[in-house]
Formats: C-alpha cells, structure tokens, sequence
C-alpha cells in the first residue's frame, strides 16, 4: 500500500474536489460525449500512474514519469469536469493547456532518461562480456577476436605485430598451499602489475587458469623481448602477505612475432606457446623467444 500512495493521494484529492466543487458549480446540460472521452482519458492517466509505481524501478525516469502523467491527468480532468458545470469565475479552465503541455514535456524526457539508461545498461553488459570476473582484463572470448582483427590489419598495412603468452610458475602448488584466495590474490596482482607496465593500445588477456596473452601492436620481436624480460623482472617486486610468510611467485614468457608466410592468428599463438614451453623446461622464469 505504501508503494500506491502518490496515486491514492491523487484519487482521493480527486474525490474531495468532486466533492467541494459542487458547491460553486452551475449545473448545465451535460455534455455526454465530452464527459465519456475526457473522463474515459483522466482514467486511463490515473491508471498509468499505478502502472508506474508497478513497473519503473529507475528513480530519476520514475519522477518525470509521475509528474507527466499526473499535469495531463489535470488537465483531462479538468476538461472532464468543464463538460459537466459551468463555474461562475470566467477563465477557470486558463491553465488546462498549460497542464497538458507541461505533463508532454515531462513524459518526453522520462522516455528519453529511460533510453539513455537503456544504452547505459547494453553498454555494461557488453562490458562485463568482455571483461575476465577475476583479474578485471580482457577475457580470452574477446582477446580471440582482437586478435584475428589485429592479425588481418597487421598482413593487410605490413605492420609488425607481436604476441606474449605468460604463465605463472608453480602456481599450482600457491593454491595446494595457501588456498584459492591467497591463489586469486596472485593473479589479480599479477593482472594489475602487467596492466601498468604496457601501452595504452596493447591488449592483455587472460586464457584461462594462471595463462595470459598479450598482444603488442607495431611491435618487432626484439622490442617485444624487452617488453617480456621488463613483466618478467617487475613480477620479481611482488609480494601477497599471507598470514604466515609473504608470497613471491616467478613466471615464463613465449614470445613470437609476425611472419611474412604466417596465413593464420592461430600459428603465432601455437608459436608462442612452444616459446613458452620451452621456457618452463629449461627451469622457468626465463623468457624464450620462437
């Protein structure tokens, strides 16, 4: 009951005038037609106003909304009542275009407030579709299509173009050890440590587990060396607190760059993964070009 309180309020002010205006009215001869259309609109208005409390849960849409509703309502109610008495003061009905106009305009902009969060919703959930739920980058459904894009503009403009694949080291015996949490912790310290140290155009993203993947556009393979060996020692720096002894962790990186016979994004992937094995079996935290 308390959420219809704006409408009931607006029903029993209605009854109360209905009321008290009969005592300043002048009968006349109704004009039934009027009556049935006008008074027919006012209910459909008094209506929207429940549908409203009902329906829109969005605050800012949910007050433009009710105002518009609730000056149109007055002013079909108005032009309802206006069929029925003639009132002694002349000009009485003055503001009932002035309702109506004002009631329009709130309407239009609760439609135009509601399609724009509308939009803003679409946009947050195309956000979160891309977005890994743990680490807050890029999720390998989305890095999978940057990279087929990157990898036909790369062949198309004769760009160089280079790809890291990282996986952490041990990360396994982190979590047999120290739990999922502390293990959770790793990866999103990882994430954000990584995150800071590339471009603003370069594209991390994590495959799955304690595997990530980053993409270096108009990059060679020697810089993206650089670029691996700098993630490799600015991992070294990070520590998880822990309730026992801090947690420090390493990690192997593969590295590859975009061949002239290269024909499909796949193979610098398979490349880079070799790289990456490679690095793991010969002791780890090392980073291996392919």
């Amino acid at each position: 009951m308390k959420k219809y309180f704006y409408p009931l309020f607006i029903l029993f002010a209605t009854l109360i005038f209905l009321l008290i205006e009969n005592l300043f009215a002048i009968d006349k001869e109704i004009n039934y037609f009027g009556l049935s259309i006008y008074g027919s609109m006012s209910l459909i208005m008094l209506i929207s106003l429940f549908v409203v409390q009902k329906i829109v849960s969005i605050k800012e849409v949910y007050f433009y909304l009710s105002a518009g509703f609730s000056f149109a309502y007055i002013s079909l109610f108005i032009r309802t009542v206006e069929a029925i008495h003639v009132y002694p003061i002349e000009k009485i009905y003055v503001f009932e275009d002035l309702f109506r106009l004002v009631g329009f305009g709130f309407v239009i902009i609760a439609i135009i407030k509601w399609i724009k969060h509308d939009e803003e919703v679409k946009e947050k959930l195309l956000e979160l579709a891309s977005i890994d739920d743990l680490t807050g980058i890029m999720n390998r459904r989305v890095f999978d299509m940057e990279l087929k894009r990157d990898f036909v503009n790369a062949k198309r403009y004769r760009k160089s173009l280079s790809l890291i694949t990282i996986d952490l080291d041990h990360f396994k015996e982190i979590n047999d050890k120290h739990g999922h949490f502390f293990g959770d912790l790793v990866l999103k310290m990882f994430a954000k440590e990584v995150a800071s140290t590339l471009r603003e155009g370069d594209i991390f993203s994590r495959w799955g587990g304690d595997e990530f993947c980053i993409i270096l556009h108009e990059t060679n393979g020697k810089n993206a060396m650089k670029v691996a060996e700098k993630i490799r020692f600015a991992v070294k720096n990070i520590h998880v607190k822990t309730d026992s002894a801090p947690i420090y962790f390493t990690v192997s990186l593969g590295v590859t760059e975009l061949h002239v016979e290269d024909s499909d994004p796949m193979v610098l992937i398979d490349r880079a993964d070799k790289a990456l094995y490679q690095a793991k079996e010969s002791g780890r935290d090392k980073t291996v070009p392919q």
